[in-house]
């Protein structure tokens, strides 16, 4: 699933394409894709989108009157710009044709994903919010955790949990506990405050080295330009199960944990 550095992609190469240019049209081909608005959805075509926005891993498509897409990109979603005479692939359910002869496509084999259509941007913000998304993963500061001390769980499934830090999901958390040298069986309320600290550093770092090498590509992911992403190159833990730890050469553990699959070391990373 993308995560917060493939959003933040996909964002940032979708701009060029996009911002400010007319919405010729816009063609549903599978209404069931578009989660609330479906009916609405064509009344963009003759505006154009003035600014993107993210939050974890939610992207916002502005128009200039205010008209809101949301995009979650879910397991396998992707954006395409290509030009309109393209070849129309395969899973292919929103296109937005603009102006100049660009169409931006949306495309989910699996349908884990999907479009919300809001009036305004507040009303879109509004709706992710009610269902509890913690601060941008990019925003964090230890105060935002500092609540953790009188909370009981554990720390990887709090963290993908979205409740406190949107955008982290399982590549990125195992990346950053390995980092921070902390279990993802570490009780919450055991964390001490250089450990929250450590933590919060890590996750931070690990998320912009990813984005500034276009995330991470895995099987589907790619973004608008069909490029993927460098970042499997730099993994340290997520997907070597069995493999030595590259900080310390003790097998890395693979292990199911708040229903992920998940890898650590045994030895850098100790429950306190």
């Amino acid at each position: 699933m993308p995560e917060l550095p493939e959003v933040e992609e996909v964002r940032r190469s979708l701009e060029p394409h996009l911002l400010n240019v007319p919405i010729a049209a816009v063609r549903v081909h599978r209404r069931s894709f578009v989660c609330v608005g479906c009916s609405k959805i064509t009344g963009l075509a003759g505006h154009k989108m003035v600014r993107t926005h993210r939050h974890g891993k939610k992207l916002f498509l502005i128009a200039d009157d205010g008209q809101t897409l949301h995009l979650h990109l879910g397991m396998s979603g992707r954006v395409d710009v290509v030009p309109h005479d393209s070849p129309v692939r395969k899973h292919t359910h929103v296109v937005l044709e603009l102006a100049n002869g660009i169409d931006v496509r949306s495309c989910d084999p699996r349908r884990f994903g999907g479009i919300w259509f809001y009036r305004t941007y507040e009303q879109a913000h509004a709706a992710q919010l009610a269902r509890g998304l913690g601060i941008d993963a990019l925003e964090l500061t230890p105060a935002h955790l500092r609540h953790w001390c009188k909370t009981r769980g554990f720390l990887k499934a709090r963290l993908l949990s979205q409740r406190d830090v949107a955008g982290l999901g399982n590549i990125y958390v195992d990346e950053a506990l390995w980092a921070a040298r902390l279990h993802p069986l570490q009780r919450l309320h055991r964390l001490k405050g250089e450990m929250i600290e450590q933590l919060v550093q890590e996750v931070l770092a690990v998320l912009q080295r990813s984005i500034n090498v276009g995330g991470t590509t895995l099987r589907d992911y790619r973004n608008v330009s069909d490029q993927p992403g460098a970042f499997v190159r730099e993994l340290k833990v997520y997907g070597r199960g069995n493999e030595p730890c590259r900080r310390c050469g003790t097998t890395l553990k693979s292990a199911t944990i708040a229903g992920r699959t998940t890898v650590f070391c045994p030895s850098c990373q100790k429950r306190h």
